[in-house]
């Protein structure tokens, strides 16, 4: 059985907005309704990046400025909590207990998403209509160094939705520091070959430098997980719960078979093809085609 290598759908103006159901801090699943809303800002933070945090008090205000004309103010943690440990469940619930966040403030547990949303940066917006259309997508304003910005972009935006006119900009380069994303391995005992597959994806980080990145290995042990993870055989790939390599097969407690670019079947994907997928998925808003640092201040390095 050979699999069909995809591209990660990065959502922008225009698109339908995927649909938001995630643990609050305290573990309550909450699930925002555009359609309820006369508009809906997301916007992907974190509780540790000096870009989301300069830009945090401006983005607080918008919850709070707005809440009396239909707006709702979703914030999402995206990162991996053991990367950056202030963005963890306790991370947040310190921010609850403080007074420091306004709206709905979410956990994506599962990066899964903010894998949908197609999401690199944090902070990234998009402002979302009651149609549940993505109407802008980028960064609050021009610089996150000057308060006086006041979430310009996002407050243009959200003015035009909501008299029903269209967004005169509707995009701009996300601009921050990137998404912190984890690699989950599924393996199953019954296959030799999740060993060789753990060595392949450390090289293949190592070779694209994202030794940043954070691999959970995952054993599935029992037909119900499989299920749950929609895990079609061993060694799988996922970012953010989504298949690197999507295959339209059942789950199932089995080896896993791989095609090569030059049609060998395999126990593991080409080196090549791990490598463009783990790319496009893990890519960084610096990475993206088209990306334009607009801000005055120089952009953040690799490690951001």
């Amino acid at each position: 059985m050979s699999d069909t290598t995809t591209k990660v759908r990065r959502r922008t103006a225009g698109d339908d907005a995927p649909s938001i159901s995630l643990p609050d801090s305290q573990g309550q699943t909450v699930s925002a309704d555009y359609s309820a809303n006369a508009a809906t800002v997301v916007v992907f933070t974190s509780n540790g990046c000096p870009y989301a945090l300069a830009w945090h008090d401006r983005i607080q205000q918008i919850a709070m400025d707005y809440d009396e004309r239909g707006v709702q103010l979703v914030q999402i943690v995206s990162n991996d909590g053991e990367l950056q440990p202030k963005d963890s469940l306790e991370g947040m619930r310190v921010r609850v207990a403080a007074g420091e966040v306004a709206g709905t403030y979410l956990k994506d547990v599962q990066q899964s998403v903010t894998a949908s949303f197609g999401a690199t940066a944090t902070p990234e917006v998009f402002v979302v209509d009651a149609d549940g259309v993505i109407r802008y997508h980028g960064a609050p304003d021009g610089n996150h160094d000057d308060p006086t910005q006041d979430a310009k972009f996002v407050r243009d935006a959200l003015e035009s939705v909501l008299v029903g006119e269209p967004v005169h900009r509707p995009t701009t380069s996300p601009a921050g520091c990137s998404v912190k994303w984890r690699v989950e391995l599924l393996w199953y005992d019954g296959c030799p070959s999740h060993g060789a597959a753990e060595t392949l994806l450390t090289e293949c980080l190592t070779e694209i430098g994202r030794t940043d990145v954070r691999v959970d290995r995952v054993q599935v042990s029992s037909p119900e997980q499989a299920a749950s993870r929609s895990f079609p055989g061993s060694p799988t790939f996922q970012v953010g719960g989504s298949d690197l390599f999507a295959v339209d097969a059942p789950s199932a407690l089995a080896c896993r078979t791989y095609q090569h670019p030059d049609g060998r079947i395999s126990p593991l994907p080409s080196k090549e093809d791990l490598i463009a997928q783990l790319r496009d998925a893990l890519a960084r808003p610096w990475d993206l085609p088209g990306w334009h640092d607009f801000r005055a201040a120089s952009r953040p390095t690799a490690g951001a």
